[in-house]
């Protein structure tokens, strides 16, 4: 008899997932450290993990609340923020107005923010590593209860301390985060702390991811968004340039991401370790032709300056995928050149420019794509990718 033919499900691939930490949970995920020293991480990532820690003080009073009702703003929130954005349960049961069977689950708020400090400071500054690990450690038990609860529903990654922490923890975690928690992908920053990937002492983190055999989100922090000023989270290819104008995120994850697979493909990283698999989030994917021909002339130009001895483009195209945005006209010419298996599609829930109900329908709708471009970029290539039975 011939085998059904598999439903294609629809996944969302970047939706983000703000966990609130319980500090007597958090407290016991750090047995190396001095117990009053976990029990003061502890307390900071509950703290820091929470939207509405700035409920009490002036503002949680009762002179707090008559002024913030005079003045039409509610003083002390209650609520997580938007559905689901805190709450699994409450997730899932809005997910079928989105035209989506299942959403990966990306780490937002304090959780993605990874370095905690701005390059236009001189010294480093922030939250403290260990408060960073134990983000990570607190986000990555959450993530993994989603998906262990719902697991039709949920597809967890791993948040390592990329650029925050070092390159041991970054191990550590993943390992855990994949073999005991169950992840189906670990969750990095475009870069390492300024540095490309191709940096020599993160050899030990890709040989880790490798032998996980797990895809890699890349998924950076926005600069935050202000009218006067857009004041970078993390370290930003050109971010002394894209203080305004909110060019920062989108013309900013693009260029990172430029130098990423230059860094993956000239500089190595992909010839070293051969399992390694990259997702790369909200910069759309309009760009991807021209920066495979640019690295594939570079290549050719200048064969001694690479480490590869492979086309950069045949690199990208086997172990390289990149999200749509759902609404993303352009993406048709580039899907005519290079194909659509290596195209995934995301939201970006709760945040703009999510096209939240129906995020699907935008893909559904682009003129001068197949049937199969489109199953593939709402599912067929992300089912693949996450190992989705």
């Amino acid at each position: 008899m011939v085998e059904a033919a598999k439903k294609t499900l629809r996944i969302d691939a970047d939706s983000h997932f703000q966990p609130l930490l319980d500090h007597d949970s958090l407290s016991v995920l750090l047995p190396d450290f001095e117990p009053r020293l976990v029990d003061m991480i502890a307390r900071d990532a509950a703290v820091f993990s929470d939207p509405n820690a700035r409920g009490g003080g002036f503002s949680g009073s009762a002179a707090g609340q008559q002024v913030g009702a005079l003045v039409g703003g509610i003083a002390a929130p209650k609520s997580s923020g938007p559905i689901g954005h805190a709450e699994f349960e409450e997730r899932a049961k809005l997910l079928p107005a989105t035209g989506f069977d299942m959403q990966v689950l990306i780490p937002d708020g304090v959780f993605l923010e990874k370095p905690f400090k701005s390059p236009i400071e001189v010294a480093e500054s922030g939250i403290d590593p260990l408060i960073r690990y134990a983000l990570c450690v607190g986000y990555n038990n959450a993530v993994s209860q989603a998906q262990t609860t719902l697991a039709n529903t949920f597809i967890g990654g791993a948040l390592v301390p990329f650029g925050g922490g070092t390159v041991q923890q970054c191990c550590d975690e993943a390992i855990r985060g994949v073999k005991e928690l169950g992840l189906k992908a670990i969750v990095i920053n475009d870069n390492w702390a300024g540095r490309n990937y191709d940096s020599l002492d993160l050899y030990p983190f890709w040989q880790t991811v490798n032998d996980l055999n797990v895809p890699i989100i890349v998924h950076p922090a926005p600069f935050a968004c202000q009218v006067t000023d857009h004041v970078p989270r993390t370290y930003r290819l050109g971010w002394e340039r894209m203080r305004r104008l909110h060019i920062s995120n989108y013309l900013g994850f693009a260029f990172e991401y430029m130098v990423a697979l230059a860094s993956l493909t000239l500089g190595g990283v992909f010839k070293e370790f051969p399992n390694l698999r990259f997702c790369f989030y909200e910069a759309g994917g309009s760009w991807l032709p021209w920066v495979m021909f640019t690295l594939d002339h570079t290549y050719n130009v200048e064969r001694q300056c690479a480490r590869c001895d492979i086309p950069p483009s045949e690199q990208i195209m086997k172990s390289c995928f990149i999200a749509v945005e759902p609404y993303e006209e352009p993406i048709v010419g580039t899907i005519a050149q290079v194909g659509s298996k290596n195209f995934l599609v995301g939201s970006d829930y709760p945040h703009p420019p999510s096209t939240f109900p129906n995020t699907a329908v935008g893909i559904e709708r682009l003129e001068g794509l197949t049937q199969q471009d489109k199953d593939n970029i709402l599912g067929i290539n992300a089912r693949a990718v996450f190992q989705v039975p």
